[in-house]
């Protein structure tokens, strides 16, 4: 994580991820590629939806795995 994101996870604690949430969105938002002929704009729209996905994701496996350790 970039120092800015730590330092605006400390103004705004993460919430617990629920893992029905994470498994939810992922099929929702699934990883795919870019179609022939679909707009630049499309494809930009899709890639940010996903990469809303990888990050809960990231913080959901984060927070397991800082489960494990506590």
């Amino acid at each position: 994580m970039a120092n800015s994101d730590l330092s605006k996870d400390a103004l705004f604690p993460i919430p617990r991820i629920p893992e029905e949430i994470v498994a939810y969105l992922d099929r929702t938002f699934p990883e795919r590629c870019p179609v022939l002929g679909e707009t630049m704009e499309a494809i930009m729209h899709q890639s940010g939806q996903r990469s809303v996905v990888r990050y809960l994701i990231r913080i959901f496996e984060d927070q397991n795995d800082n489960k494990l350790l506590s």
